[in-house]
């Protein structure tokens, strides 16, 4: 198994360990919203959610670079309990159980849209994402 491999498999354990300590707080329950709920009714059904990352990763094609791409062209788009959300938001935002307020956006290190390598997203602000593209 190369190192890169080891660090996808690293990541895809701490993730049910994260799935599943995945807790509803006071602050989830002030700041509720539809998309907030509908985030984490995925996160809580960890079982499902977990099998969806790892067929997504384990479909995805390795390119240069190390990216993991899930389509040809375009992002991909999964749909998931009833909405559609891009491949690379499912794997970072549920993936890290994670409920992302409506100003958060999923960026990729790698420049690379289509990639879903979990090491290659992070998140931030459409200022951050802006920001990345100029400097590149």
């Amino acid at each position: 198994m190369s190192p890169f491999e080891q660090s996808v498999d690293a990541w895809l354990s701490s993730m049910e360990v994260r799935l599943r300590g995945f807790v509803r707080g006071d602050l989830f329950l002030i700041a509720q919203t539809p998309d907030k709920e509908w985030w984490a009714q995925v996160i809580d059904d960890a079982t499902v959610t977990a099998v969806l990352i790892k067929d997504l990763l384990a479909e995805a094609k390795l390119s240069v670079g190390g990216c993991l791409e899930a389509s040809q062209g375009r992002s991909k788009r999964i749909s998931v309990k009833g909405k559609q959300v891009y491949a690379y938001q499912l794997i970072y935002w549920a993936g890290n159980a994670l409920i992302p307020s409506s100003e958060d956006v999923v960026r990729h290190k790698c420049h690379n849209r289509r990639c879903i390598n979990p090491l290659h997203l992070t998140h931030g602000t459409q200022l951050d994402n802006v920001n990345d593209t100029r400097d590149r």
